[in-house]
């Protein structure tokens, strides 16, 4: 072997390549990650939720109900009507009997529809049920 060999650079064609493989593979992954976890997240209703100075407790809620200003009644993500708020709380009391309900309605709801609710989920024999709110 020379003690002084000079190393040669490979050819242009050979080294003017990138190989991009590990670029896309990465870009994929990402994608799919998005889109995975996008599906897993649950829509939100948008709600205008009322202030208290209580601060808002975390609680794992079985059942969800909001409601928006126009009336509409949503358990978890379903859109049910007012006459379907009682059965279906039944429904869900017999399945759950220690089940936690969190209501969660906007301010711009008129007090009738939010006490049609609560009166509802008091008929059926719901036993936890939390208000949601914004805290101030």
């Amino acid at each position: 072997m020379k003690p002084f060999a000079r190393k040669t650079a490979p050819p242009f064609g050979a080294a003017s390549e990138v190989d991009i493989t590990p670029l896309l593979d990465i870009v994929f992954q990402l994608l799919l990650f998005f889109i995975l976890t996008s599906a897993l997240v649950s829509p939100s209703i948008e709600l205008d939720l009322p202030e208290s100075n209580q601060t808002n407790e975390t609680l794992e809620a079985d059942l969800v109900i909001s409601a928006d200003r126009e009336g509409r009644i949503f358990f978890n993500d379903r859109i049910v009507s007012l006459e379907e708020v009682e059965p279906s709380l039944r429904l869900f009391a017999g399945q759950n009997k220690d089940g936690t309900v969190i209501l969660r309605v906007d301010s711009a709801l008129p007090y009738g529809n939010f006490f049609s609710i609560l009166d509802a989920s008091r008929n059926a024999g719901i036993k936890n049920l939390h208000l949601a709110h914004e805290e101030k």
